[in-house]
């Protein structure tokens, strides 16, 4: 007989091989007798609660775990309920501002416009809605101003300015610009002299 020890690979293959057959006998075993196992077990469980001394914990996790569960299925209904509701007088007021636009200079679709977002957790529309509005008041009392008979000079400048430009970009020989805008600046009373040394040094085309 050898007097030589087991190999390395010899002694894990065995191992794995005699874990494996165990523990093949074993889930036989245990099948015959789980059925038991499972009714004992369930008849053991109060005692087991009782002897952990847990069984006020328990009572007071599934008392807290309704209470949070109803709270908030109740606070998911309640939340849907208002933000439907915030859907309908968003629409109403939309319908009513659409139906001023063919006599207003505003758009609904603009921009600026308050959005409405069904994901959204926190809404600002009554910011949102008198921003919007106030630049619409402040556009047409401008607009409003401009027809005015305080407007008219105003108005009167942003005409003579639009012109003095259209001249700079013009075609016209650079001398007679320069005269032309500084008629110009005259209509408006601005203090616009043009050297005629200025005028010498143009080209005439």
């Amino acid at each position: 007989m050898s007097n030589k020890q087991i190999s390395k690979d010899n002694r894990e293959y065995w191992q794995r091989k005699l874990s494996k057959k165990f523990d093949e006998k074993k889930s036989v075993i245990q099948s015959l007798h789980q059925l038991e196992i499972n009714e004992t077990s369930k008849k053991n469980y109060p005692i087991f609660i009782k002897r952990l001394g847990i069984l006020k914990d328990l009572e007071n996790i599934k008392k807290s775990q309704k209470e949070f569960n109803d709270y908030s299925l109740n606070f998911q209904k309640r939340l849907e309920e208002k933000r439907k509701k915030l859907k309908i007088h968003y629409d109403i007021l939309r319908e009513k501002l659409e139906d001023w636009q063919p006599t207003r200079d505003w758009s609904v679709d603009s921009y600026d416009y308050p959005k409405y977002h069904d994901d959204s957790n926190n809404y600002h529309f009554d910011r949102e809605f008198e921003n919007f509005l106030k630049t619409c008041c402040k556009d047409e009392t401008k607009k409003a101003f401009y027809n005015s008979k305080k407007g008219q000079e105003l108005k009167k400048l942003d005409e003579l300015e639009e012109k003095a430009t259209d001249l700079l970009h013009s075609d016209m020989i650079g001398t007679e610009v320069l005269k032309q805008i500084s008629l110009i600046a005259k209509q408006t009373q601005i203090n616009m002299t043009i050297p005629s040394e200025t005028l010498k040094a143009l080209p005439n085309g």
